[in-house]
């Protein structure tokens, strides 16, 4: 596998890179995230010495827009970065002329698998999650429910609007009424513990815990 070759940016994503703030929440929350672990995962889905049209690192980052809630399918992430030069640059295509169609997220998940593509997946939120936290940038509740924790182990704060946490009590009705298997996964990224309750059957997160390392 041949990662993509730097290649010139059009005008208008070139125009785009240099208009976009330092204070972009997008912007600190890519920048944030170690994105090399993708490639030695993924390397022996992929013939060996062949250019790839699209880098799966791209193809990921625009995998955490749906999720981080900026599109809601891969249709409409296709359609989106037809016309948003913005979400070109973050993803790392260089052209919004040329960038994947809906059907191309779709083969690429089938093409590394469902299991390694939640493994990379999950822990991109987990890395996410903890940039935001770290930067003051606000994920809803509506996502998932991030918990911070002081060193004591003590709950510190969550995510939930208000004064009062209302994610328990929803889980608790929600679990009553559909059965939830849950799956835990434990991850260590910039200097938190990030514990991430997924739910088994849409291999989402449902809930994210974070403690400081020390």
């Amino acid at each position: 596998m041949k990662k993509v070759k730097g290649r010139q940016l059009s005008f208008i994503i070139y125009e785009a890179s240099q208009k976009i703030k330092k204070d972009d929440p997008l912007k600190i929350i890519f920048e944030s995230i170690d994105w090399s672990f993708i490639y030695p995962i993924i390397k022996d889905k992929y013939a060996t010495g062949r250019e790839l049209v699209y880098d799966p690192v791209s193809l990921f980052k625009a995998q955490l827009l749906i999720w981080l809630g900026e599109v809601k399918s891969n249709r409409r992430l296709a359609e989106s970065l037809q016309f948003d030069s913005r979400f070109c640059v973050f993803c790392g295509f260089d052209n919004f002329l040329k960038t994947p169609a809906h059907s191309t997220f779709s083969y690429f998940r089938k093409r590394i698998g469902k299991d390694i593509y939640y493994k990379i997946l999950h822990r991109l939120i987990a890395q996410t999650v903890v940039a935001a936290v770290i930067n003051k940038i606000n994920i809803s509740s509506n996502t998932v429910h991030i918990i911070i924790h002081c060193n004591n182990g003590k709950k510190k704060s969550c995510n939930c609007s208000g004064s009062k946490c209302k994610y328990d009590k929803k889980q608790k009705s929600s679990k009553d009424k559909t059965n939830i298997k849950l799956i835990t996964k434990n991850f260590v990224a910039l200097g938190f513990k990030a514990k991430m309750v997924i739910d088994a059957s849409t291999k989402l997160p449902l809930e994210v815990t974070l403690i400081p390392k020390e």
